[in-house]
């Protein structure tokens, strides 16, 4: 039997496929959803909820695993300004998808060829996010 080779990594890369801003209810409570793809991981997506709130709320946005599907989940908390910048920032339009990088509390253990090992479903805490926006 052939051992993979695995390396950590606190990082998880992926492209913005499709972005909605939703508005909730009669108090038309903002929300963006993102449907992303993996980029160092293979075969997954990650859908990202994204909420405007108070800055006394404000706290580590958290990404949940599946082991059971290869869906990531991320729940974030933007103050208003940032989510308002944000929001018209993924407005624009560009040629290439918006990237973010998630940095993560605890390392995810990847083999050479992008598969992600886990074995039970893990909830880790989102330390930061960077996002790559194309202008043009």
């Amino acid at each position: 039997m052939v051992k993979k080779e695995f390396y950590q990594t606190k990082s998880v890369h992926m492209a913005v496929q499709t972005a909605e801003l939703n508005l909730l209810g009669y108090s038309f409570d903002k929300e963006l959803s993102l449907s992303c793809s993996l980029m160092n991981i293979s075969r997954g997506n990650c859908n990202i909820k994204i909420r405007p709130v108070d800055s006394e709320k404000l706290n580590n946005g958290i990404l949940d695993i599946s082991i059971d599907r290869p869906i990531m989940k991320a729940d974030i908390n933007l103050s208003f300004i940032k989510f308002n910048e944000l929001s018209k920032l993924m407005m624009k339009d560009a040629n290439r998808p918006v990237t973010i990088v998630m940095l993560l509390n605890l390392p995810l253990s990847i083999n050479l060829a992008g598969d992600l090992l886990i074995e039970n479903a893990a909830q880790l805490k989102i330390l930061d996010l960077s996002w790559i926006i194309p202008l043009k």
